[in-house]
């Protein structure tokens, strides 16, 4: 893999896994994970261009208290922009309007889901 792909790929994991919940790339989800979880898009924009890149932050629960809860530890570590220092130099996430969304999961009343919209401009 390219040396600019794989640390971009590495500043998302680190990003991601830095919640206290498991994180995997879209589509990676081992089939004996368990909830909660975050799944990430992994994108590689052009140097110095900026990308559109989401997470997804996936609960079971009745209530929508402990997703809300870590979708806003998310958002606010974002802040106005977060950077993510890698060899060479860094990562930068924004968040994009609207940042979170929920996403219903038909015939699931317990499978929370919300969608993270952002932005990232690779420095490397």
């Amino acid at each position: 893999m390219n040396d600019r792909i794989s640390k971009i790929v590495a500043a998302l994991y680190t990003f991601f896994s830095g919640f206290g919940l498991d994180a995997y790339p879209e589509d990676t989800v081992p089939d004996d994970a368990t909830l909660p979880y975050i799944t990430y898009q992994i994108a590689v924009p052009e140097w110095r261009g900026k990308t559109s890149i989401y997470a997804r932050v996936w609960y079971r629960s009745t209530s929508f208290a402990a997703i809300s809860a870590k979708v806003s530890e998310i958002g606010d570590a974002i802040g106005e922009a977060f950077c993510i220092p890698v060899s060479g130099g860094a990562v930068y996430l924004y968040k994009e309007t609207p940042f979170a969304q929920f996403m219903p999961q038909p015939g699931d009343l317990t499978l929370k889901c919300m969608y993270l919209n952002m932005s990232m401009l690779a420095h490397v």
